[in-house]
């Protein structure tokens, strides 16, 4: 086992693994935190924030605690 845990294959699964994690996690905190300040959130909103990096994810979360009404928050979605 030890072996198959140091292959480069394995390594890359468990980091991509990894990173789907943390998008997951901030997607779902992202969601949260609009639900949480405008009710329920369109699910078109929800598939769109699906796509999004971790990084452009965490932009977004400072454009939701910053913005005052769901249709603001939309004009920060990346083109």
């Amino acid at each position: 086992m030890a072996v198959l845990q140091e292959s480069p294959w394995y390594q890359q699964i468990l980091t991509e693994g990894e990173e789907r994690g943390l998008q997951q996690g901030a997607r779902r905190q992202l969601i949260r935190v609009l639900q949480q300040r405008f009710g329920e959130i369109p699910p078109f909103l929800e598939v769109r924030l699906e796509s999004e990096s971790i990084e452009e994810l965490e932009n977004l979360m400072d454009a939701a605690i910053t913005v005052t009404s769901l249709e603001e928050f939309l004009t920060y979605l990346p083109a």
